[in-house]
């Protein structure tokens, strides 16, 4: 058996020797990084070229059967790993997590991967967790299509098809999950689906049902489990997204917001004036949308529209009485544009009421009035 160490400091040696000016940091990963090597454990060593540089000195071999793996991670990527944004957050900031500098360039390079380590462990903070939960909530569209594609596969009866779109299912809901709990896992997916006791909040069933999406032979039970594990996964988000709570109010949210609004209604009436409904419509919902989800973040740390059905988004915008436009987009078009009317009127009204300035200006004099009173009030904060 070779000397891993050995075979370690050869590639490391002939790096630094031949390039040492092109490579910023050498450091391990994996389970040597750890402490939890076996005899058998392959080692994973990379290296961050300096900025702009590209040094042939990677190496994947074999040497008396063990893996060896010498290869490159700039430092854009290895930025990626440590948010989760490249290879997903359940498993790569890991790599950066417990990389064990073999050598560095200078202090600069090391501080600068520690400084990596440092903002993986602030995305696990509190502090971190709504912006932790909106990513999750984002991940839960590539449950919903692979469970689309799980679908298809099941009708066309090809069973390598629905295992691969099955464990496709599994790997969105870890990610998931990982996000909404705001941990990551040391090991691959295979060795981390052991350790769902690490997430707090969890689909009901979890360990069985993934069980029986991986290992069934019944394409039903697969597809059942499946959905089964989207809906739950989906409740899990619906609670972890109503524990955050706003920090904002309508008259911050609303600050500068009426003239926008304003400018959506015209686009409205004049759609439904020159008689193109499909304009008109999509007016309608973009109008209604933006307008609703303001609300919905003066009441809600994390609301998201891609993640929320509407009526999950539309309390306030309900309580306050709005016109309903996508309702009415199913109306004539002369109704629609007599509710885009009565909308505008009573957005105006909420926004005097919770004295939000309109914005509203007739002179240039009144314009610089206004920036002057800005200039005033910033150097009174200040």
């Amino acid at each position: 058996m070779s000397d891993v160490f050995a075979v370690a400091k050869l590639l490391m040696d002939n790096a630094v020797k031949n390039y040492g000016q092109e490579v910023d940091i050498i450091a391990c990963s994996g389970s040597y990084a750890r402490g939890e090597a076996r005899d058998d454990s392959d080692l994973d060593i990379f290296y961050i070229p300096a900025d702009g540089k590209n040094p042939p000195i990677g190496r994947t071999f074999l040497l008396d059967g063990l893996l060896f793996d010498f290869w490159a991670i700039d430092w854009n990527t290895m930025e990626g790993f440590a948010s989760g944004r490249i290879r997903g957050w359940a498993f790569a900031p890991a790599l950066v997590h417990h990389a064990k500098i073999l050598y560095a360039r200078s202090d600069d390079e090391a501080a600068r991967l520690e400084g990596l380590k440092k903002q993986i462990l602030d995305l696990q903070k509190p502090k971190a967790r709504p912006q932790m939960i909106r990513r999750a909530l984002g991940n839960f569209n590539s449950i919903v299509a692979h469970v689309a594609n799980l679908r298809l596969a099941v009708d066309d009866g090809n069973l390598t098809d629905i295992r691969y779109a099955g464990w496709k299912v599994v790997q969105s809901t870890w990610e998931c999950l990982a996000l909404a709990n705001q941990v990551f896992f040391d090991r691959g997916l295979a060795k981390g689906l052991s350790e769902s006791a690490k997430f707090r909040d969890k689909p009901a069933g979890l360990d069985h049902l993934i069980q029986t999406i991986t290992t069934s032979p019944d394409p039903s039970q697969i597809i059942r489990a499946s959905e089964l594990l989207a809906t739950n996964m989906r409740q899990v988000l619906r609670r972890v997204q109503k524990s955050i709570p706003s920090n904002t109010t309508v008259s911050k949210q609303f600050q500068q917001v009426y003239p926008e609004m304003r400018d959506k209604v015209g686009k409205l009436l004049a759609a439904c004036e020159r008689g193109d409904s499909v304009a008109a419509h999509a007016e309608a919902l973009l109008l209604q949308h933006d307008v609703t989800l303001t609300l919905n973040q003066t009441t809600e740390g994390v609301g998201h529209s891609d993640f929320n059905l509407y009526s999950e988004l539309a309390a306030m915008f309900r309580e306050f009485q709005f016109p309903d436009l996508i309702k009415f987009a199913s109306s004539s078009l002369e109704e629609l544009g007599e509710q885009a009317k009565l909308f505008d009127e009573r957005f105006r009204c909420f926004l005097s009421e919770q004295s939000v300035d309109l914005c509203e200006l007739k002179t240039l004099d009144e314009l610089g009035q206004s920036l002057q009173r800005v200039q005033s009030h910033h150097a009174a904060d200040n």
